[in-house]
């Protein structure tokens, strides 16, 4: 068996582009980053950043991500053609020598990986194995996601994903649509974010309730509720009976309510206690307005972002939330797993 598995290598390393059929791993796991540019359309432009310094001289295994590749190209850092094999299978893998170990950059573009439904962008993305973490950049337009459901505010940053992958979803420039309460003799400005239809606002004070309808199903939905308006702790019910809901990126000004409601109807937001109708707290002159430019995520005003940090973390299901651009990313440290053979086509 070693006799073959040389044999094997050494015609496979030989010409690049050579196409390998069989069911033996031909190279060890790299030590990488994935770096993942989605365009507008849906295009997923992705680069493996591969820093593998290996003692053992055996060649190095670089699995794709799966989806209609195009553009395919294999490099050092100045951009000078590097010699390499393909072995055909799902995912497509690439195998490079020795030689090529240090800073190697795999490119290529993954046509309609993101699809859009409704205005809804998703995206079941499967992370490489042995990949440090995936490096997400999104259209201009998007300030948060959705992550297995679940929101992540971004603002202007990125996301940075580590983990056996996730199903992301997104909406360029979202829409926010208003909905004025009166409150005490105040004016009191909800949001929400979505792209389904909605109707029939309604506050009730006495029972610390807001609702409205929702035309679509598996639509996610984004409540910007005013602290001033309703207090959490927050119940959610769709057509009375509870559902799912994620209160986040929270501040002295507004919580943010997520959901994804598995049918159309009313939903219904519980406060635990109604506001007074003001839109600071503690005395501050702080204030909020819904409904900004784009370049500001379609909310402006301060407290909107209480970090002052440049560099957001949230950790969820294996999400991890971090400016991409111009800011470094720790990275996880991972034990060193030995790839298994896998079945080819």
């Amino acid at each position: 068996m070693k006799i073959l598995l040389s044999l094997l290598i050494i015609p496979i390393l030989a010409f690049s582009g050579l196409q390998a059929f069989g069911q033996l791993s031909m190279g060890d796991a790299p030590h990488e980053v994935v770096k993942v540019t989605i365009d507008e359309n849906g295009t997923a432009h992705v680069t493996h950043v591969i820093n593998s310094t290996n003692a053992n001289l055996k060649p190095i295994q670089i699995d794709t991500v799966n989806g209609n590749m195009t553009n395919l190209t294999v490099t050092d850092k100045n951009g000078n053609s590097v010699e390499y094999a393909k072995i055909q299978k799902i995912p497509l893998s690439i195998i490079i020598n020795v030689s090529q170990r240090n800073m190697t950059l795999v490119k290529y573009d993954l046509v309609n990986a993101v699809t859009n439904t409704d205005g809804v962008w998703k995206w079941n993305y499967y992370e490489p194995q042995d990949t440090d973490y995936t490096a997400f950049h999104f259209p201009k337009g998007v300030d948060m996601v959705w992550a297995n459901e679940r929101p992540v505010y971004l603002g202007n940053l990125g996301l940075g994903q580590h983990g056996n992958g996730f199903r992301l979803q997104y909406v360029i420039n979202e829409p926010v649509n208003i909905q004025t309460v009166q409150l005490a003799g105040n004016n009191v400005s909800v949001g929400i974010k979505t792209v389904s239809g909605l109707g029939n606002y309604a506050f009730d004070e006495s029972l610390k309730a807001y609702s409205f309808n929702v035309d679509k199903a598996n639509v996610p939905i984004t409540v910007i509720m005013p602290l001033a308006l309703l207090a959490g702790p927050y119940d959610v019910t769709l057509n009375g009976n509870a559902t799912l809901h994620q209160e986040f990126h929270d501040n002295a000004t507004y919580a943010w309510i997520g959901l994804e409601p598995s049918k159309n109807g009313t939903i219904q937001i519980t406060g635990g206690a109604a506001g007074q109708g003001q839109t600071g707290t503690g005395g501050s002159s702080d204030s909020a307005a819904i409904g900004g430019s784009p370049d500001n995520s379609g909310v402006t005003g301060s407290g909107l972002n209480s970090s002052s940090d440049n560099t957001i973390y949230l950790v969820i299901g294996g999400i991890i939330a971090a400016g991409i651009a111009g800011i470094i990313i720790a990275k996880k440290t991972r034990s060193k797993t030995t790839s298994k053979p896998e079945k080819t086509k």
